[in-house]
């Protein structure tokens, strides 16, 4: 008997035989798999060109990523958050992500957050052509006057930020499942456009995993009597959603599964080849470092 333990004790500790795959490192693979997508996203976002209004201004890709995500609750998903503003002004965002498990697509969500139309096309085709505004301003009944200062402006914001709550309705899999965003404390894109009488503006996300769903727009901008905040929301998820501020409604979505096939709505869903783009990465030179003494 005491052999016949000592033999299995062996052989639960022996490698695999060379007939069998070594275990995946699950942590080395998604650090891989971000990597994959930190040079696929930039480079699909470089590659889409964004036309504002009437008079078609172009919108200037923002230099960075606003936030780099995975989605734990719905697969092995990454992506990374890009902005393209006019004078400093949001005007749409797109999350460029690529699944994983349990689907293997590449896909740009890409949302208005535009009061005018707008229109892209990327190094395919036209890809968006909305008819009616991505979301629309109110005002923030009660909020105090925006402060003097940069920084009393920003405490503001997050302590406005935190009176929303969003929330969730998810129908994958054929259940309905309500879960509450969780925000992110600190606006992701802060601005000025005085163009629009913007003194100041913030960018917050609700988000799922690290996962944006929807987004919260903050401007304090100057009028006649003194200056006043105003907000605005947009969705980015095709599932149902609703926001409260306390306990009042103040926006509800319905599901859109529309999104992946009507290119006028303010919020559009398209998928891509992500092969081109990786080979292309790939083949760049590296940069040479400068070395430091």
């Amino acid at each position: 008997m005491a052999g016949a333990l000592l033999l299995s004790m062996l052989l639960a500790g022996a490698p695999p035989s060379a007939g069998e795959p070594a275990p995946l490192d699950q942590d080395l693979l998604d650090k891989e798999r971000q990597t994959e997508v930190a040079q696929l996203a930039p480079a699909k976002a470089k590659l889409i060109e964004l036309l504002v209004g009437g008079d078609d201004a172009k919108a200037a890709l923002y230099g960075k990523p606003l936030l780099r995500w995975s989605n734990p609750t719905a697969g092995s998903v990454y992506g990374e958050v890009f902005l393209w503003t006019v004078d400093n002004r949001p005007a749409a965002i797109a999350s460029i992500y690529r699944w994983y498990h349990p689907y293997k697509d590449s896909t740009v969500e890409f949302v208005s957050v535009s009061e005018q139309g707008l229109n892209a096309k990327d190094e395919v085709k036209a890809q968006w052509s909305t008819k009616f505004p991505g979301l629309q301003f109110a005002d923030l009944v009660g909020a105090p006057p925006p402060a003097e200062s940069a920084r009393g402006r920003l405490s503001q914001m997050r302590s406005l930020a935190r009176e929303f709550i969003a929330e969730l309705t998810d129908k994958r899999g054929g259940d309905q499942v309500e879960r509450e965003l969780r925000l992110l404390d600190q606006p992701l894109y802060r601005f000025e456009c005085p163009q629009r009488k913007v003194v100041d503006g913030g960018l917050f996300a609700f988000v799922e995993g690290t996962d944006p769903e929807v987004w919260l727009l903050f401007e304090a901008v100057a009028a006649e009597g003194g200056s006043r905040w105003r907000f605005a929301l947009a969705r980015m998820n095709i599932d149902p959603l609703r926001v409260r501020r306390s306990r009042t409604v103040v926006k509800e979505w319905s599901g859109l599964r529309e999104a992946w096939s009507d290119r006028s709505q303010p919020y559009v869903m398209f998928n891509f080849d992500p092969g081109k783009l990786l080979t292309d990465n790939a083949a760049q030179p590296a940069v040479p470092r400068k070395e430091t003494r």
